[in-house]
């Protein structure tokens, strides 16, 4: 049986899902592992979710709430055994801006390409900064597979990756906490 990786790309998900859903779906309680498995069509996979950390800043309310609201996150994830990986959240100017992770998921994109980990890859990301890395991937004999939401489709995504599924929003809703 061939070996199934699941890569969120937190950040992204969580906005599109956001945009897709009016802000109806909340996230920290979400069924990722359902998900995932309904995305590959198997209960056997394995799933990694990629996200900047967030830090609690002295006196900034929002960094506190924004917190406590990703550690909710990080625990409903760890109950469902999907691997969470850091990068961070850097503040200016007010807002938050994520640094770190569109390198680390790109890097365990190809390393486990050329090391064997996988033979099929899903990621579920629009970024198309990881173009490079899907190429590097499919050289190796790998099938990468783009998911992506409906009314956000990359249509760079679509053409170069060996396939693709787009989610609706009623797929969203199948693994909402209720």
């Amino acid at each position: 049986m061939s070996k199934v990786l699941i890569q969120f790309d937190g950040s992204n998900f969580y906005n599109k899902v956001k945009k897709l859903s009016n802000n109806k779906i909340h996230l920290t309680n979400y069924n990722y592992k359902a998900l995932a498995s309904f995305i590959a069509g198997r209960k056997k996979v394995d799933i990694t979710y990629y996200v900047g950390e967030i830090r609690k800043y002295p006196g900034n309310k929002k960094s506190q709430i924004l917190y406590s609201s990703q550690q909710s996150l990080f625990s409903n994830l760890r109950k469902q055994g999907v691997e969470i990986k850091l990068g961070y959240l850097l503040m200016s100017e007010g807002k938050f801006h994520e640094k770190g992770v569109d390198v680390q998921i790109a890097v365990d994109i190809v390393r486990g390409a050329i090391k064997n980990e996988y033979d099929e890859f899903y990621l579920v990301s629009s970024d198309t900064d990881l173009l490079p890395a899907i190429e590097i991937t499919k050289e190796e004999k790998k099938k990468v597979v783009y998911v992506g939401f409906e009314n956000f489709i990359s249509h760079a995504l679509i053409n170069n990756c060996s396939s693709y599924k787009i989610l609706s929003l009623k797929d969203i809703k199948k693994f909402k906490s209720k």
